[in-house]
C-alpha cells in the first residue's frame, strides 16, 4: 500500500513538471532569482546522479523551523541534504550557495515547492531523477491522500523508518528533548527523563480530533493563517507513513509560539493555553467556529456567554482524624458538571473539559499539589438530556500523558515520553485527568 502511494506521488510529480517555478529571496540587495523553464528547453534540469551519493538521510530532521542559520530570513529556505543545515537562497551571492562552496556540500532541497537543487552549478534535478527521492520530499512535506485520511478511522496502518522500525501511523510520540539544533540525535540521554510538555498533549489531542484533523491534513498553507500551517504540518507529521524516525518534533510551531510573546501565566497553564490557542485558530479558520464554540447560561442570570471549555473544581480531598492524611474519594463527572448550575443553550461538536485538581489544603508535614480525587466517567458516553452524547477521543492527565482513541483498532493508547502503549478503557479514570476531548456522537 506505502509503495503504491509512493508510485502514485511520482506520476504527480511527473504531471506537474512543466511549471515554471520562481524562487526569490528575503535579502533586498541579493540578486538570488532562479528560474526553471521547460525540462525540455532548460540547461538548469539535470539527470546526473552528480553527489547524490553524499545525501545522508539518517542526519535529516525536517521538523526544526524553517528558517536560514545565517540570515534568520524564512523565505526561499533549502535544506542541505548532507549536514542538514537550513540555508536561504541558490544564487552566487546566498547562504546556500556560499555553504556548497566551503563546505563542499552540494545537494539541497527547497522547503516550499519540494525542489532538489545542486549548488554551485546551479541545477535542478529533473522529474525522473526526482524519483530516486521522493521519500525525502515526502519526510519534508508528506502528502496524505484522500485515499489514505478514509483509512485512518478504519484500517491500521503500519509504516517503517529508515532503520526499519515498525510504527503505527497516527501514533508515534512528539519528542523535542533528544534532538539538538542540527538534527542530530544526543548522545547518552536517559529517555525515562523524556516527558511530554503540555503544549505538546494539546497538539496531540486536537489532532486526533477526526475532523480537526482531516480539516489540518487537507489545509492549504496561507501567509494570512500561520498558526494553522504549523499545526497542519505537525498533524501531516503525526499521520504520515513517511517518517525518517519513529517520533516527530514541535520545534516549528513551538517557534511560532514563542514569537507572539505569550505571558507566562498563559503559556505555562494548560486550560489558558488551550483557550489561546483555540482562540487563535479559530481567528484563522472561521469555519472551525461551531466545532469549539458553544454557548451557555448561568444559574440566574439570562445572559449568554460563549465558551471553548468547561471548567470545573474537583471538591478537595477530605483529611483523617489524624490531620496528617488525606482520603481519596469518587466524584462522578457528569455530577460535578451539573453541579455548576450552567445551561448549555448550544452545545460545540467538541466538548473539552478542564478539570481544576488544584489542592487548596495545607497539611503540615505534606507538600501535596495535585488533589487525587477520582473523577468517573464512561469514556463511550456522555449525555446532556436525551439528544446530547459525546464520546471521550482524548484525555491528557496532570502529568501530560495522552491518552487518545485509536478508532481503527478500537483500543486506546497512551502517549508518555517515548513511550507508546495500549491502556484499558476501564483504567483510564485512575489517571488523574485534566484536560478531556469529547466530540459529539
Amino acid at each position: 500500500m506505502i509503495e503504491k502511494r509512493l508510485n502514485d506521488q511520482v506520476e504527480t510529480e511527473g504531471e506537474n513538471s512543466s511549471k515554471r517555478l520562481k524562487i526569490e529571496d528575503e535579502f533586498d540587495d541579493l540578486d538570488d532569482t532562479v528560474k526553471y523553464d521547460n525540462i525540455e528547453s532548460s540547461s538548469k534540469y539535470t539527470d546526473k546522479d552528480t553527489y547524490l551519493d553524499t545525501i545522508n538521510r539518517k542526519i535529516l530532521n525536517f521538523d526544526l523551523p524553517r528558517e536560514c542559520a545565517t540570515s534568520i530570513a524564512t523565505t526561499n529556505i533549502h535544506i542541505c541534504l548532507v549536514c542538514n543545515k537550513y540555508l536561504q537562497g541558490s544564487s552566487i551571492n546566498s547562504p546556500a550557495y556560499a555553504h556548497s562552496i566551503d563546505a563542499n556540500h552540494h545537494v539541497f532541497i527547497n522547503t516550499e515547492n519540494g525542489k532538489f537543487i545542486v549548488l554551485p552549478e546551479q541545477l535542478t534535478l529533473s522529474p525522473n531523477k526526482e524519483k530516486e527521492l521522493i521519500d525525502i520530499k515526502l519526510a519534508l512535506n508528506p502528502e496524505l491522500d484522500t485515499e489514505l485520511i478514509e483509512k485512518f478511522d478504519t484500517e491500521p496502518l503500519t509504516s517503517q523508518t529508515l532503520n526499519k522500525e515498525i510504527y503505527n501511523v497516527g501514533f508515534v510520540p512528539i519528542i523535542d528533548d533528544i534532538i539538538v539544533k542540527d538534527g542530530t540525535s544526543k548522545d547518552n540521554i536517559d529517555e525515562s527523563t523524556i516527558k511530554m510538555t503540555s503544549h505538546n498533549a494539546i497538539y496531540y489531542s486536537i489532532a486526533h480530533l477526526p475532523p480537526i484533523r482531516n480539516y489540518l491534513i487537507n489545509h492549504k498553507s496561507s501567509d494570512t493563517t500561520p498558526l494553522t500551517n504549523q499545526l497542519s504540518l505537525l498533524t501531516k507529521k503525526i499521520w504520515s507513513p513517511y517518517l525518517f524516525k519513529k517520533f516527530t518534533s514541535s520545534y516549528a510551531i513551538e517557534n511560532l509560539v514563542v514569537s507572539y510573546n505569550l505571558p507566562t501565566q498563559i503559556s505555562s497553564n494548560l486550560r489558558l493555553f488551550y483557550n489561546w490557542l483555540i482562540n487563535k485558530l479559530l481567528s484563522e479558520n472561521k469555519v472551525l467556529k461551531n466545532y469549539f464554540t458553544g454557548k451557555l447560561v448561568m444559574k440566574d442570570v439570562d445572559k449568554e456567554n460563549k465558551f471553548v471549555n468547561i471548567s470545573i473544581k474537583l471538591p478537595q480531598q477530605s483529611i483523617f482524624k489524624d490531620s496528617m492524611s488525606t482520603s481519596i474519594e469518587q466524584y462522578d463527572l457528569m455530577k460535578l458538571i451539573r453541579d455548576k448550575s450552567i445551561n448549555i443553550r448550544k452545545y460545540p461538536k467538541i466538548l473539552v473539559i478542564y478539570i481544576d485538581r488544584t489542592n487548596d489544603l495545607m497539611i503540615k508535614g505534606i507538600n501535596q499539589k495535585l488533589n487525587l480525587n477520582i473523577v468517573k466517567y464512561d469514556p463511550e458516553l456522555l449525555q446532556f438530556g436525551e439528544n446530547e452524547k459525546y464520546r471521550l477521543i482524548s484525555n491528557i492527565t496532570y502529568e501530560n500523558k495522552v491518552h487518545v482513541f485509536d478508532n481503527a483498532r478500537k483500543i486506546w493508547v497512551e502517549i508518555n515520553g517515548k513511550s507508546v502503549k495500549e491502556v484499558e478503557k476501564d483504567l483510564l479514570f485512575i489517571s488523574n485527568c485534566k484536560l478531556q476531548f469529547w466530540i459529539k456522537q
